[in-house]
């Protein structure tokens, strides 16, 4: 192979090495392109999927808050007597001493002021001044009821019968959640519509007074496990009354029990 013969080989090799080094650039390119397209799409699809869920938590929040600002009631009057029915005779014929005779229910009467249907979701019940000597039940007193149910409740959430907690309101003592029926009241606050007629409450509409009172019969001590005895309301006992909305408004009011 004479000298111009080995300059064209070499040529040839050269041009042909360009062209293998090109090959592998562009598939190098495509893959990278296509890597990043694959990741980019894996990307975009877990921010959207975060963003939906954000959306989701800041959408129901905002629903909450601004049920919360619509509800608006107040209680408008309360009573207290000897035993259901609520035209049932006073609190000294069911026992006690003068001045501190025993109650066991509590009427009262909430209206709906808000923007919103309104439902009642719990009502706590604490006594201010110190009960009697000799109460029957245990001083202080912090039940926390609320609305009774046919069919009973479960779950880490409770949202029917009662609850006794401590004094600080920290630790639940007997949560009752059992089922509820005319003939066992004290499981929750029902609504009072004729001496043979008791009821769950039924949700208000706006600017709306229940038509019928709502009633609390105090729960005895077999409900809470044979745990202290009978739960009463004593005359000339201050409680307070914290009555709290389905979205989280809340009213206290203080009295003095006079059955």
């Amino acid at each position: 192979m004479d000298i111009t013969e080995k300059a064209g080989f070499y040529k040839n090799l050269k041009v042909r090495g360009r062209r293998r080094l090109a090959v592998s650039e562009l598939m190098g390119t495509l893959l990278m392109v296509t890597i990043t397209l694959i990741a980019g799409a894996a990307v975009f699809g877990w921010i959207n999927g975060q963003a939906n869920s954000s959306e989701t938590a800041y959408g129901a929040s905002v629903a909450n808050n601004i049920d919360f600002l619509r509800e608006h009631f107040v209680v408008v009057t309360q009573s207290f007597a000897a035993s259901p029915p609520s035209t049932s005779s006073a609190c000294s014929t069911v026992g006690g001493t003068n001045p501190n005779y025993e109650c066991t229910l509590l009427t009262f009467w909430p209206y709906n002021s808000g923007q919103i249907a309104f439902s009642l979701f719990s009502v706590r019940i604490q006594n201010l001044t110190d009960m009697p000597a000799g109460a029957a039940n245990k001083n202080p007193l912090n039940l926390l009821i609320y609305p009774a149910s046919s069919s009973g409740c479960s779950g880490p959430s409770q949202t029917c019968g009662f609850v006794e907690y401590n004094k600080a309101g920290t630790t639940a003592i007997c949560p009752v959640t059992s089922a509820w029926s005319s003939t066992n009241l004290d499981r929750g606050f029902y609504e009072f519509q004729s001496p043979a007629t008791y009821v769950t409450p039924t949700t208000l509409s706006q600017a709306q007074l229940t038509p019928y009172p709502y009633e609390i019969t105090m729960p005895t001590s077999g409900d809470c496990n044979g745990a202290g005895a009978q739960y009463y309301l004593y005359d000339g006992i201050a409680y307070i009354l914290t009555f709290t909305g389905l979205y989280g408004n809340t009213i206290s009011t203080t009295v003095t029990v006079n059955g």
